[in-house]
């Protein structure tokens, strides 16, 4: 699959928010997580050998790992399209080498542990199936598993809410894709749309205040939101513009932004140089505790810290020792 917004919003919840998506497991498979559990984060690039003996790269959207008592590794992908034939190919390819990270050779016994898998589909269609199957056969013997599917546009946003399915709010626009044009000619139907984008900052406003989600939380939500509305409403400059205007600050101010940029302002104002070294410092441990990956880290002291490629390596090195 090739990499595009929605993807990168997938992805940039999971590396900043890690803990929005235990309930997104919980929903998939049953699972009862809390919430406060660790999770560790892998790298999600494989290198793989077609037949003709050509490398070529698969990127999983998702490779975790949830430190529960026995720890399980779980595999998402986030499918922008309706379902199609190669998914299961896809799977299969995606499984396997994700297994490869984390086998145990006893002696002369390989043990291979397949991670817990699942497809999140922002559309879907009737061809897309509540689950996949996947037959093993070897030996006379077979392993059926089973990959079930969540379909983000079933879900309404008082669920999404009482289920604490926030991971799926930037998303929730695909609901609306099929009256973006009407929304775009129409103030009063696009209306609908802005009333939707007030409540879902409003809602996420009393979460901060009640502190039952922190600010980084609500910056990276609204901003997913801003990036996959502008994506998908591209040919729709009337809902691209109210929207933006509805999520820039007249409902929701991103406190954790405007904290991130007063903070470098003021550091960079009074010369606080050791005392910004020590913020960046302090960032890097959390990501490193949160098992962000080292590139991934690199890119964010390059994106909020306004750090050269090779300053964030070494600040990096420096707190890896």
């Amino acid at each position: 699959m090739s990499n595009t917004i929605y993807d990168s919003v997938y992805r940039t919840l999971l590396n900043d928010c890690t803990s929005l998506i235990i309930p997104v497991i919980n929903e998939v498979f049953g699972t009862h997580y809390s919430g406060d559990e660790d999770i560790h984060l892998y790298p999600n690039e494989n290198i793989l050998t077609s037949p003709e003996g050509e490398l070529y790269t698969r990127i999983t959207d998702s490779n975790f790992v949830i430190i529960e008592g026995s720890p399980q590794r779980y595999h998402i992908e986030c499918e922008s399209s309706e379902s199609d034939a190669t998914m299961l190919i896809r799977m299969y390819e995606y499984d396997s080498q994700v297994a490869l990270s984390d086998v145990k050779i006893e002696g002369s016994t390989l043990h291979v542990n397949l991670p817990r898998s699942a497809v999140l589909y922002l559309r879907h269609n009737h061809h897309t199936p509540d689950e996949y199957k996947m037959i093993y056969e070897a030996d006379g013997m077979q392993l059926v598993r089973r990959i079930p599917t969540l379909k983000v546009q079933r879900y309404s946003l008082d669920e999404i809410f009482q289920k604490e399915l926030y991971y799926f709010l930037p998303f929730h626009i695909f609901v609306h894709e099929k009256e973006l044009s009407l929304y775009n000619k129409d103030a009063n139907k696009r209306q609908i749309l802005l009333d939707e984008y007030k409540m879902i900052c409003q809602k996420l406003t009393q979460l901060w205040q009640e502190e039952k989600i922190n600010e980084l939380t609500v910056d990276c939500i609204v901003n997913g939101m801003k990036q996959v509305l502008e994506k998908i409403a591209v040919k729709y400059s009337n809902v691209i513009k109210d929207g933006e205007k509805v999520m820039g600050g007249e409902i929701l101010d991103y406190p954790a932004k405007t904290a991130r940029r007063e903070g470098l302002a003021e550091g960079l104002a009074e010369g606080l140089a050791e005392g910004r070294s020590v913020g960046i410092k302090a960032f890097i441990l959390e990501k490193v505790d949160a098992g962000v990956n080292d590139s991934v880290i690199v890119e964010k002291l390059i994106k909020y810290f306004q750090l050269e490629e090779g300053q964030a390596w070494d600040f990096l090195k420096e707190v890896l020792g």
